[in-house]
């Protein structure tokens, strides 16, 4: 009888003890996906507040076109939307930053919106070296300028032009089908224009670190596939510090000194910014043509982020445009984002 009852004891200890296992299992379950539904809730709230934010750009865009306006019909300030503000004050703020979004030279700005907020830039693909039309000499001599030794410049170089010609013929330090079908991963040279800008991490010699860039800016806020101006003169009142470093051949310190001169200069001063002998072929005072818009959404007081990238070209009519490319994860090595929260 008593050992019967022992039986019955330890059945009971073991019964217990696979509830308790179970009930703990069940739990830490429970915690997962209430982590997962909070999660993908706030990653659909940010996505929203991301694509606002990219509508809220493009609008504005799109709002100067209907208007008739200039990129420099007001100087670029630095406004942004202040709290206590009054009204009138609030519709100063909202044009001095819907001129920064028209200018389209990539400088961010912040609104906040629901539980959290956007950062928005504009980007003109005007003023980017097209990588499809710019010519040996100035493609080479841009890499020297960004302080390329001789030799990765002449690899680099070379490389590229292979890729995008139309024949299979090696240049002195280019690569074509034969490099790339020797390769773990193979294939052949394209052998024809560059169709969007990643395919240039195709290209040997241009690794992922040096297309997003490694802590900065990298080769493509450099190049573009998409401007509609030559190949040889981007628009130097868009161009960011690096595509005046390049063409220009100045070092760092005095490209990002005239970016911020420019940013704050009036239509008439704005040419004389350049050194005497720059191209002035591609100056102009009108909206950007083709711009890429980058949307980051953020909820305040967690960090959490997500951001979308379009590429949309003006077209006739009061709010013609089309969407050239549509990115839903926009991210990258190296790639610099303004802080959350703003």
């Amino acid at each position: 009888m008593k050992h019967e009852r022992g039986i019955v004891l330890i059945m009971v200890v073991w019964a217990l003890t696979v509830l308790m296992v179970l009930a703990l299992e069940l739990a830490r379950t429970m915690r997962i996906e209430g982590l997962t539904a909070l999660t993908y809730h706030e990653e659909t709230e940010t996505y929203y507040l991301a694509l606002a934010g990219l509508h809220r750009a493009l609008y504005a865009v799109l709002r100067a076109q209907q208007q008739g306006r200039s990129m420099l019909d007001q100087p670029g300030n630095h406004g942004g939307l202040q709290r206590g503000l009054s009204s009138d004050n609030q519709k100063t703020v909202a044009q001095e930053k819907q001129d920064i979004w028209v200018r389209g030279d990539g400088r961010w700005q912040n609104e906040e919106f629901g539980a959290g907020g956007y950062w928005v830039r504009v980007v003109d693909e005007g003023g980017k070296i097209n990588l499809n039309r710019v010519d040996e000499i100035v493609l080479r001599q841009a890499f020297v300028n960004l302080g390329f030794d001789v030799k990765p410049s002449e690899q680099l170089t070379d490389a590229i032009l292979d890729w995008r010609d139309a024949d299979n013929l090696v240049r002195l330090h280019g690569a074509e089908s034969d490099d790339y079908l020797a390769r773990n991963v193979s294939y052949p040279a394209k052998d024809g224009p560059f169709d969007t800008l990643d395919e240039l991490m195709l290209v040997r010699g241009v690794t992922p670190a040096l297309f997003y860039g490694s802590g900065g800016a990298g080769l493509r806020d450099l190049f573009t596939v998409y401007s509609a101006g030559g190949g040889n003169t981007p628009n130097l009142l868009t161009a960011s510090p690096l595509v005046i470093r390049a063409i220009l051949g100045l070092d760092q310190s005095l490209a990002e000194d005239l970016v911020r001169q420019r940013a704050d200069a009036s239509a008439a001063d704005m040419a004389n910014l350049f050194p005497s002998g720059s191209n002035r072929g591609g100056l102009n005072l009108t909206v950007p043509t083709v711009v890429t818009i980058d949307s980051v959404g953020y909820l305040n007081g967690n960090g959490f982020t997500r951001r979308l990238a379009a590429v949309v070209q003006r077209q006739g009519g009061v709010y013609g445009f089309r969407f050239l490319r549509w990115q839903d994860r926009y991210e990258g090595i190296g790639d610099a984002k303004p802080a959350a929260g703003g």
